[in-house]
């Protein structure tokens, strides 16, 4: 069973994701800001990152990018982002995210990612 991490500041977008990943059997935990993110990632690892580029006191790729300083890394990272576009996934996936989702996250496409992954 993996473990999530959900880090997002909007609650609908944490509540829904996290009930959908845990109908999938994942082990989910949800934070409301970056700090809170790497609060959780200090305390251990986890299998995925599932963050929000924008949040108010820091961005996904800033979460990202403190993971490379601070490893164990997730087995899969993946942002999401209401202004997803051809260069923001390209720099997402440069900044070593699996994936960039568009928001509201399809959650078809997002549970057909993690299965791809979890297999």
């Amino acid at each position: 069973m993996p473990s999530v991490l959900i880090a997002d500041d909007d609650p609908l977008v944490r509540e829904s994701l996290g009930d959908c990943l845990g109908d999938l059997g994942c082990r989910v935990t949800t934070v409301f800001n970056g700090q809170a993110a790497i609060a959780r990632l200090s305390a251990g690892p986890v299998d995925i990152l599932l963050s929000d580029v924008d949040m108010p006191d820091m961005t996904g790729f800033e979460i990202l990018a403190w993971l490379r300083v601070h490893p164990p890394l997730p087995l899969a990272m993946i942002l999401m982002s209401g202004r997803a576009d051809g260069s923001l996934t390209a720099a997402a996936h440069a900044a070593g995210a699996m994936d960039l989702l568009p928001k509201p996250v399809q959650l078809g496409r997002m549970t057909a990612l993690l299965a791809s992954f979890l297999r």
